[in-house]
């Protein structure tokens, strides 16, 4: 009896002990349940505009691969993406999140809008001498509702206007008083530069601003300032320049230069007496001058500049009426647009890729670079004495 009780016993042991080992093993072989992604993402900005960047940027959890559609055709992967679109519109985005558990897909509609109107990013500054009162006036808003206003009054009667990118500084050259003077944009700061000018004109500066190049027709000379202390050193004379032209068929009697313009090292500039056209080529340094045209190949003419985009130099033909075109060399004349008159003042925004000029009827025009679509900005008057001109942008 004693051995049936014990083997009872053991019995109800082992089944508690094989119970018991039966459900750690159970309890082992079960697994957590994958979880499902989630699919969401945010963009910014949230009310984007034609040609503006947004960047999606998935918010998703469990998810280690994300696939972009954005509703114009265009796909992209990777958990954050960025897109431009080219239309206006209301978009279907859509993120496909993956993960271990499965995808996901979500959508989100993304409304992009026209950019509001802007104005060109440019003021245009040119020389007014009518009347008693002699100003700088200013053209804005080009492209929206165009305004012209004083920006400031000039010490006297203006003839040509520099503006001095680097340092945002106005040049102008009053001819009234035979000097050059600088000023902000706004009309503040006017100090004068330069003086003891017979008849001041074109006018540049060398790269860092330390220079004042000046045409001085009074003189018959092209002029270095030193900005730092104001002297002034003749580059060259009359007899300068007809020594670059001995044994010409006919000699100038004067040369009487009137527009100017510095590039890498080199001056440019006009002459208008009769045998003493059209455009000049002289080095920097008053070592070297030489006469690229004559009047044979682009008449006379009252102005000059670099155009920096395209490497050339434009240039006025006052006997035509017409902006022309040339490399450095003077090789490769080709006319732009017609001015209708003398110009004095030709400038050039980069950005919306604009040509600008003054004439001597009163009058402010522009045009594309290629010469279409020309457009008056002021209207001609025989009343105004339009002079100098150049283009200063605003950011």
């Amino acid at each position: 009896m004693k051995n049936l009780l014990n083997y009872s016993k053991l019995w109800s042991l082992f089944l508690g002990l094989s119970l018991l080992m039966f459900t750690a093993c159970d309890d082992g072989e079960e697994e957590e349940p994958t979880p499902e992604p989630t699919a969401t993402f945010t963009f910014s900005p949230d009310a984007p505009e034609v040609g503006e960047e947004i960047t999606f940027t998935s918010t998703s959890e469990n998810a280690n691969s994300f696939s972009w559609s954005f509703g114009d055709g265009n796909t992209a992967t990777g958990e954050n993406a960025t897109h431009t679109y080219e239309s206006a519109g209301e978009y279907t985005v859509t993120l496909v999140a993956t993960g271990e558990g499965g995808n996901v897909t979500v959508d989100e509609t993304v409304t992009v809008s026209e950019p509001e109107p802007q104005a060109d990013p440019v003021e245009i500054y040119f020389a007014d001498n009518t009347g008693d009162v002699f100003t700088m006036q200013k053209i804005s808003g080009l492209g929206l509702e165009t305004t012209i206003e004083t920006a400031f009054e000039t010490t006297g009667y203006t003839i040509q206007v520099f503006y001095d990118e680097n340092n945002g500084k106005i040049y102008y050259s009053d001819d009234d008083n035979g000097q050059v003077v600088r000023v902000n944009p706004d009309g503040t700061e006017q100090e004068i530069v330069a003086e003891g000018i017979a008849g001041p004109r074109g006018l540049a500066v060398n790269d860092d601003a330390t220079q004042l190049f000046v045409a001085d027709r009074g003189a018959d000379e092209i002029l270095s300032f030193d900005l730092s202390t104001g002297e002034k050193t003749v580059l060259y004379d009359s007899t300068a320049m007809a020594t670059a032209i001995e044994g010409a068929e006919f000699m100038p009697e004067a040369f009487l230069p009137e527009g100017l313009t510095f590039h890498n090292g080199e001056l440019f500039f006009t002459c208008v007496d009769f045998d003493a056209e059209t455009l000049w080529r002289a080095s920097a340094d008053g070592s070297s001058v030489e006469r690229l045209l004559d009047y044979g190949d682009a008449g006379f003419g009252y102005s000059v500049i670099v155009d920096t985009e395209n490497d050339v130099l434009i240039f006025d033909d006052a006997d035509t009426n017409n902006l022309l075109t040339s490399a450095f060399d003077g090789s490769g004349i080709s006319e732009v647009v017609g001015t209708d008159d003398y110009t004095y003042g030709i400038g050039i925004d980069y950005v919306t890729s604009k040509l600008y000029w003054s004439t001597r009827d009163g009058s402010v025009k522009r045009a594309n670079r290629d010469g279409s679509e020309v457009e008056t900005l002021v209207s001609a008057d025989e009343g105004r004495t339009n002079r100098g001109l150049v283009v200063v942008p605003t950011n």
